[in-house]
């Protein structure tokens, strides 16, 4: 039994013995005890009676503050899955982005002849291309975008510009046909080809600290969460 409910019984048995002796009284029976502490009991009565009320309404306000905890659990479920989802996934991902954009300006290291356009340089070119681009157009990274923070934004605003470039510039398009027939058929690509080709490896290898970054802040993303939650 729960305290407010002992508490209640115990002014109802009080009261119930207050009116008997009222009765008792009203009968012809001797009343100077019920005369002297009358108002002694009904004090008490008064109390107890205070006491059951505050105790009700405090067991209803830890009720109602248990319900919206459960509410905004509820409420919350999406954000917790989205956070899941990007943290299981996107931290490798993006460091193995990070680590192709670094072979990228290793490569380029030997020199920008057209003659040091190997076809190893231009299918890592081309494998970054269209992870980046599935990255930020997937649909897990759209869920759990507007709970990023602004560290998170910021850098995956950045590589999100550099894919929307990319698209514009139709890079993928130009590995296909102009570099990539060059690679298969052994000859250099002209100065121009060369030129815009490796614009783009520039770009790749600006990448690779901004995707460091996103994969050590998206490893924390939901530790952090937790953390403020708990």
């Amino acid at each position: 039994m729960e305290r407010g409910e002992t508490w209640f019984i115990a002014a109802v048995a009080a009261a119930m013995g207050f009116l008997g002796g009222m009765a008792y009284k009203d009968f012809g029976y001797s009343s100077g005890w019920l005369a002297t502490y009358q108002t002694l009991i009904a004090g008490v009565l008064a109390v107890a009676a205070a006491f059951v009320t505050v105790d009700a309404m405090g067991r209803s306000d830890q009720e109602q503050r248990r319900r919206h905890a459960e509410q905004m659990d509820y409420a919350r479920q999406p954000e917790r899955l989205a956070r899941e989802r990007v943290v299981e996934i996107y931290p490798e991902y993006f460091k193995y982005l990070a680590a192709e954009a670094d072979e990228v300006g290793l490569l380029m290291t030997e020199g920008m002849s057209p003659q040091n356009i190997t076809r190893r340089l231009v299918e890592i070119v081309g494998h970054f291309l269209i992870f980046l681009h599935q990255a930020v157009r997937d649909e897990t990274i759209r869920q759990a975008r507007p709970f990023f923070n602004a560290t998170i934004e910021m850098n995956f605003n950045f590589i999100a510009l550099k894919d929307e470039q990319f698209e514009k510039d139709e890079y993928r398009e130009f590995l296909k046909t102009n570099i990539g027939i060059c690679v298969i058929d052994g000859t250099p690509p002209d100065r121009e080809d060369t030129d815009y080709f490796y614009r783009l490896c520039y770009s790749i290898q600006d990448m690779s600290a901004p995707l460091m970054v996103l994969s050590k802040s998206l490893s924390d993303f939901d530790k952090h969460r937790r953390a403020s939650s708990s």
